[in-house]
């Protein structure tokens, strides 16, 4: 067999000659395994990492907010809410026939391998050195401090993280070629039927896209060029979700939809912002923003400082005002990207302010990491201070969802024991009293360890609800079904009569004394209901007014 021929190209330049030289399928398949290799290393250290957040909520065990329900009557929602797709994945992963069941861990687990996939696309994309910084770099992604709560839910986690790895799909895999541009825009639009706040991870990605191709000395129209590309990307799917699937949107979370109408509303882009950012601020004391947030600052400043060293390298073949706005952009993206982590978000006019809606606060810290890292590559600095940057955030991480976990089970088992004895004492007062409807007044507030770690981490409060308390309309009687039944729960109904036997029952439990004491309620016996008024610890057992009976006596 003759040898392949040499194969020579010359470039424009007539001094310059490339000579292209065979490469043997030998040496192609070593290349191809050795990417295999590195990417299962990359896959496997995610795994372990994810795992460190994973395992305190499998250990808690609890079931989260809509979780009560769904374990309940098995009951979806999902297609209200405009996720179509989440309906479609749950019912196929459980033979879905009439009613879904509690199937968990496993739609966690597949949630965290899914997140360790997208780790394993970051690091080909961005060209990460060593597996352990690739790791380390997109680790950010799903242990970020508000995703626990995403993590938490039994039934929605496998669809959250797919909602997250089809919004990066398009710029860590689909990114060149019109066929690839179209497919971005139905993976995007799949990553809205999922879950619609996960696009603001793409949004991240498109300002990483940016800083990437100013690392590599893009031209000014080359960079324009790529961003509006992204834009209509995007907007594409936005506007195929909304005649699709958005029209059929209903209930609550059409009214939370609800954007701003007109100039005199734009002033709410800036409220939002404000309090966005506010609660984010809330949710962590100030010692962890003195040890994180000069961290948080110096990743801030690695865009900035490649942006101008981009303008002043182009600046002798560029116009003086094109130098001008690169400098201004640069100046602007650490905004642009807290911008792009709430993305559409801002635009609504009472947006739903909570932690699993940020999740283009884990995109944001995981760019900000590959800024970091190319940067230092480029400008041939040491690499392991973007390692120690990122095992400082993936340390704070696996910290607080440890605390979380230790305080979501505290919580549990508190609650628990409340209602088991509330049941026995309904049960005992339907067959001696004639009891046949109860009423919850008041709340029984937190256990005694999850207030103390709330005291110390804010953001818990909002991680662990509440079901013990007459403050919620659905997570109480639902979780109280659990434990409670034969026994009508007054709270469960909504409607104007229900309101006002409430409020008579309430008034006419403070003039006479408790039927049954306990550490955590009080109970009283009018006619055939039970009127409980919970206590919190170190609660006293008084009325709204002070007038409690046992006060009296």
């Amino acid at each position: 067999m003759r040898p392949a021929p040499l194969r020579s190209t010359v470039n424009s330049d007539p001094r310059s000659l490339r000579v292209d030289f065979p490469i043997s399928q030998e040496k192609s398949r070593h290349a191809e395994a050795g990417r295999d290799t590195r990417d299962r290393d990359v896959f496997g250290i995610l795994l372990v990492l994810y795992s460190l957040i994973l395992y305190p909520i499998l250990r808690a065990d609890r079931y989260y907010n809509d979780d009560l329900k769904r374990a309940l009557v098995g009951r979806a929602g999902w297609d209200s809410n405009g996720r179509p797709l989440t309906t479609l994945v749950m019912r196929m992963l459980q033979f879905y026939d009439h009613a879904m069941v509690d199937i968990s861990p496993l739609p966690q687990i597949g949630a965290v391998a899914i997140l360790a996939w997208v780790g394993v696309l970051m690091a080909r994309r961005y060209s990460i050195g060593s597996s352990w910084t690739a790791a380390l770099v997109a680790f950010p992604l799903g242990a970020q401090p508000f995703y626990l709560e995403n993590l938490s839910y039994k039934f929605d986690a496998l669809s959250m993280s797919l909602a997250m790895l089809l919004a990066v799909l398009p710029m860590l895999q689909l990114n060149d070629g019109r066929r690839a541009w179209w497919l971005g825009v139905l993976a995007l639009w799949g990553s809205l039927c999922f879950y619609q706040p996960a696009i603001n991870a793409y949004l991240m990605f498109v300002l990483v896209e940016w800083v990437s191709l100013q690392l590599q000395r893009a031209e000014p129209f080359q960079l324009a060029k790529q961003f509006m590309g992204r834009f209509m990307q995007v907007g594409a799917a936005m506007l195929l979700y909304y005649l699709l699937v958005g029209i059929h949107v209903s209930g609550w979370v059409k009214h939370a939809s609800e954007r701003i109408h007109g100039w005199h509303e734009l002033p709410l882009l800036l409220t939002n912002f404000v309090d966005f950012y506010g609660y984010i601020g809330a949710s962590f004391n100030g010692h962890w923003w003195m040890y994180f947030g000069p961290l948080l600052t110096v990743l801030a400043l690695f865009p900035v400082v490649v942006g101008i060293r981009h303008a002043l390298t182009l600046r002798t073949a560029q116009p003086a005002p094109v130098t001008v706005l690169l400098c201004l952009a640069a100046l602007l993206i650490p905004l642009a990207a807290l911008i792009a982590a709430l993305g559409p978000m801002l635009l609504l006019h009472k947006p739903e302010i909570g932690p699993r809606v940020l999740i283009g606060l884990g995109a944001l810290l995981a760019g900000a990491l590959v800024v970091m890292q190319a940067a230092l590559r480029q400008w041939h600095a040491s690499r392991r201070w973007a390692v120690a940057a990122a095992c400082m955030l993936s340390l704070g991480m696996c910290i607080l969802a440890s605390a979380y976990g230790n305080a979501a089970t505290a919580q549990k088992d508190y609650e628990g024991r409340i209602a088991g004895r509330l049941a026995d004492d309904l049960a005992e007062l339907k067959v001696s009293r004639g009891v046949h409807a109860f009423l919850l007044d008041g709340t029984a507030g937190y256990s005694p360890v999850t207030a103390h770690v709330i005291e110390q981490l804010p953001l818990i409060r909002d991680l662990v609800p509440q079901y013990l308390t007459s403050d919620h309309s659905f997570q109480s009687p639902d979780f109280l079904a659990f434990y409670i039944s034969g026994v009508t729960n007054l709270q469960a109904h909504d409607d104007v009569a229900a309101q006002s036997l409430l409020s008579s029952l309430q008034a006419r439990a403070c003039l006479i004394p408790a039927d049954i004491i306990t550490t955590h309620y009080r109970l009283y016996v009018i006619g055939d209901t039970a009127v409980v008024r919970l206590l919190a610890p170190g609660e006293s057992p008084e009325c709204v007014d002070g007038k409690g009976a046992e006060e009296k006596q």
